[in-house]
């Protein structure tokens, strides 16, 4: 029995976290134009996101333990929240996809910077954001209530204080380019702060 739910942690959690990894490695650590684009202005290193890694880190954990020590059977609710945290890794393996050699870990300005508008951004301005988040919150559903609480709350605001970050700096820095794309994307942020004519945030 303990095997038996040892691999459906590996299918259903280890298998997709290994999937968004594998997707890191072959669209950006393995990307050759990244070489055309280095850093010219970082803006802030990694800082926070810190936070981030080590919440998913333990909701990871913690969906592990639920999964194989327990001897008994699954509600729906978890079920349905495997199924959310596949759908975070989908988004995030795209996002990754389409920004290639652009990726950086903190919010870096690199040579010839482009406002990618494809795949997901071409809706959602920071999907590697929303993934995340959305990763979380299906791990939560593996929690008990009071670590998924405060874990999906650190992960909303992390989310929410990233995303408005890069926003300023690009405007600032991208200018015209990412003010067109700020006034036709969307992102939750603008769920918060109300996204203002101009692009002025």
């Amino acid at each position: 029995m303990v095997l038996m739910r040892a691999a459906l942690f590996l299918v259903l959690v280890l298998v997709p976290y290994g999937i968004e990894q594998y997707g890191y490695w072959r669209f950006v650590t393995r990307n050759r134009e990244k070489e055309q684009h280095p850093p010219t202005r970082t803006i802030h290193g990694y800082g926070w996101a810190y936070v981030w890694d080590i919440t998913h880190l333990v909701m990871l954990a913690v969906a592990g333990y639920r999964i194989i020590a327990p001897d008994q059977p699954w509600p729906t609710w978890e079920w349905i929240g495997c199924g959310v945290f596949w759908i975070g890794v989908g988004l995030r393996v795209w996002a990754l996809r389409e920004l290639g050699p652009f990726y950086a870990a903190g919010l870096i300005i690199k040579q010839d910077h482009q406002v990618i508008q494809t795949g997901p951004y071409r809706y959602l301005r920071h999907p590697l954001h929303l993934g995340t988040l959305i990763q979380i919150v299906g791990l939560a559903f593996l929690a008990p209530v009071w670590l998924a609480v405060p874990a999906v709350g650190i992960a909303f605001v992390l989310a929410v204080y990233h995303s408005r970050s890069e926003d300023q700096a690009l405007l600032r820095h991208l200018g015209p380019a990412y003010r067109d794309y700020y006034a036709r994307t969307w992102d939750m942020v603008d769920l918060i702060f109300w996204k203002r004519r101009a692009g002025r945030t």
